[in-house]
């Protein structure tokens, strides 16, 4: 924020740059068709920029959880995001965020900042991580920024996950309630390259990362014991553990999900190479019986 109380903020992700700007009263950020699938905003793109319009006030406290309820689906044009502070203290602040578009909400937010000394301290590795293969050992896949192009921001990695499309759509689906990957950011990026962002607290750029690769894989989960069925994410809820590992690392995200009537539940960890959770996840999803992914 600048003397004037202006806001022009830009956080460089891996999935490409998320920018606010405005001021107290009113924030805004384009939304390009870029960033849309099938004409419809990304959540997890939707979601950081909501988490990137409450972080303009939170001066240097580090994102600790964001809970995103989607209302219906965005689409390539202007947001405009309400932001109204709950709590503002020395320590912790809350804020509630609406995001707007011409014909109304399109999500709401509650996003919880905290000093970096309140976050969870890293604690021991997880007990099964010295099961799972390497990131350079596992197959790439290549096949998911074809649906995407910005999802092309992501390196890849199978553990338990489908090598094509045609696999995910056939034999993966199938059976199972589980994925497991190794998912980083391809060359190039640097999570420590935020600009225009002087009261952005370090580690947004990793944390934001974070949220879209949570909910471009959560729901993966689910759909594949569902062949035939298609979804779409109601709500996402992520948590941060410690301080995020290096912008260039790899992360192990396992997520398992579970379908009950037409809501399907998800959740999942991202855990860091040295075997540490630095994040968990959760969100439901609507299911529409038969309507292909």
């Amino acid at each position: 924020m600048t003397a004037s109380g202006d806001i022009d903020t830009i956080v460089a992700t891996a999935l490409g740059e998320l920018r606010v700007r405005g001021s107290s009263a009113r924030l805004t950020a384009e939304l390009s068709a870029y960033h849309c699938l099938d004409g419809r905003g990304f959540g997890g793109w939707t979601a950081a920029l909501a988490g990137l319009a409450a972080s303009c006030f939170a001066a240097d406290k580090h994102l600790r959880s964001l809970q995103t309820v989607f209302s219906r689906a965005a689409v390539p044009g202007e947001l405009t995001f309400e932001v109204t502070a709950l709590v503002e203290r020395r320590t912790a602040s809350a804020y509630r965020v609406t995001a707007c578009q011409t014909d109304g909400p399109v999500l709401a937010a509650l996003a919880w900042f905290t000093a970096p000394s309140l976050l969870a301290p890293t604690g021991l590795p997880s007990p099964d991580f010295a099961t799972q293969p390497t990131p350079e050992s596992c197959p790439r896949v290549d096949w998911i920024a074809k649906i995407g192009e910005f999802l092309g921001g992501f390196e890849i990695r199978a553990v338990d996950y489908a090598l094509s499309q045609t696999e995910f759509e056939g034999p993966f689906r199938d059976g199972g309630d589980g994925v497991a990957l190794w998912v980083g950011a391809s060359a190039g990026w640097d999570g420590s390259a935020e600009t225009r962002a002087p009261a952005v607290a370090s580690g947004l750029a990793e944390r934001l990362t974070d949220l879209m690769m949570v909910d471009a894989f959560l729901m993966d989960a689910a759909l594949r014991g569902r062949p035939g069925d298609a979804m779409l994410t109601l709500d996402l809820t992520t948590e941060w553990h410690a301080t995020p590992g290096p912008a260039t690392s790899m992360t192990l995200l396992q997520a398992t999900g579970h379908t009950h009537g037409l809501i399907a539940s998800t959740q999942g960890t991202l855990t860091t190479p040295s075997g540490h959770i630095r994040a968990t996840a959760t969100s439901q999803c609507r299911v529409y019986p038969g309507a292909g992914r």
